[in-house]
């Protein structure tokens, strides 16, 4: 008999160490804010955009950053995989069919994608003006409302020392 009730206090203590465990690991836990996920959301959308493949097997224009990348730093006539499109465009294309395939950046948002150089200008020979690339709602720049903001970095290597180029991406509700 003795040692049917050692058994059953064994048992009430181990539940209590485990109810106690329980209650310890809710207590720390945090739920996401809304505003933590969003900032989560638009980082890993850049991200993603920015690491998706565009089909070439061109080193250039490999990835969207790649083509980015491209943009800036090789001539106008400059083709993907040596026939295909300008740099320019095709990061213009694809960057804005990915963003049309996220269904809550459709819904919800408006997003504006901003690459620009570091440092240093290239000019931009149909127009005459620096060469910026801007995807998007142009007027999340400057708007005076509540928008998240993440910065990518895309890091070349010219002959003449290192080049950034800084990718922004916003996005403010609808």
């Amino acid at each position: 008999m003795a040692s049917g009730q050692s058994m059953v206090i064994m048992i009430v203590f181990v539940i209590m160490i485990f109810g106690g465990l329980a209650v310890f690991l809710l207590s720390i836990s945090q739920t996401v804010s809304q505003k933590e996920y969003h900032n989560l959301y638009v980082h890993n959308l850049l991200l993603s955009v920015m690491r998706t493949d565009t089909g070439y097997t061109d080193p250039n224009c490999k990835l969207v950053s790649d083509t980015l990348g491209c943009a800036f730093t090789q001539s106008t006539e400059y083709k993907c995989g040596g026939s295909g499109e300008p740099c320019i465009e095709l990061a213009n294309g694809t960057l804005t069919n990915y963003m049309d395939r996220f269904e809550l950046v459709k819904k919800n948002f408006r997003y504006l994608f901003i690459a620009k150089p570091e440092t240093g200008v290239r000019i931009d020979p149909e127009t005459g003006e620096p060469l910026v690339v801007r995807i998007g709602d142009k007027s999340l720049e400057t708007a005076r409302i509540d928008k998240l903001k993440t910065v990518y970095i895309i890091p070349k290597f010219l002959a003449t020392g290192p080049y950034n180029i800084v990718v922004e991406l916003f996005l403010a509700e609808k």
